[in-house]
């Protein structure tokens, strides 16, 4: 399931005054702002998907890990509005997810997170990678079984979906319904973050 899907409504964008409006309400985590970018970004993220060799439906997998490194770039300080459109930069997180899903078939075991990071020519200073860690697995305690278990093996550990479900790792028999519950976990652990970050006062 998309997070485009469950955030509604149609033609999100309409309601933003131009790029800073649109960025100061993805500050706040507004939903529509969610929306607004993912519906611009769906189309590259069906491309780098072909690009890189992916199967066709990793492109909403690939949309919604690159959304939650992008508001958590927003929340931290590390991406700040210049003026560009804020899909641009969502496009280009996008770009690099796909990069590291392929090198995760490959039987790399690299963070996600972590990949980003690396291959930004600004990265965050160690310490505060050690905070994001820290975040996740938090977050990732929150959100219990068997969500923790699914999304750690494919974004943490860099398992593939097939060797998964092949070790019977899961409760999950087939890649489809392994794929359909880490989009809906993927949901949630984004609902933590916005209820921490509402708490937190950032």
């Amino acid at each position: 399931m998309r997070i485009i899907e469950w955030l509604a409504p149609s033609n999100p964008c309409r309601q933003f005054d131009g790029n800073e409006g649109l960025f100061q309400a993805l500050k706040r985590l507004d939903n529509t702002a969610i929306l607004c970018v993912q519906t611009r970004a769906m189309p590259s993220a069906r491309k780098f998907a072909q690009q890189y060799g992916l199967p066709p439906d990793s492109a909403e997998e690939v949309l919604n890990q690159s959304t939650l490194i992008f508001l958590r770039k927003i929340a931290d300080g590390s991406y700040q509005f210049q003026g560009h459109a804020p899909s641009t930069y969502l496009v280009e997180i996008m770009r690099r997810v796909a990069l590291t899903m392929t090198r995760k078939q490959q039987k790399t075991h690299e963070s996600l997170e972590n990949h980003h990071d690396l291959h930004d020519p600004d990265v965050e200073a160690a310490h505060r990678q050690r905070e994001s860690a820290d975040l996740v697995r938090q977050f990732l305690a929150q959100i219990g079984e068997p969500c923790k278990t699914v999304i750690q093996l494919h974004h943490i550990d860099g398992y593939s979906d097939e060797e998964v479900v092949r070790q019977g790792w899961t409760r999950y028999s087939t890649t489809d319904s392994l794929k359909i519950k880490r989009s809906d976990c993927m949901k949630k652990l984004i609902q933590i973050a916005q209820r921490w970050r509402t708490t937190n006062n950032i």
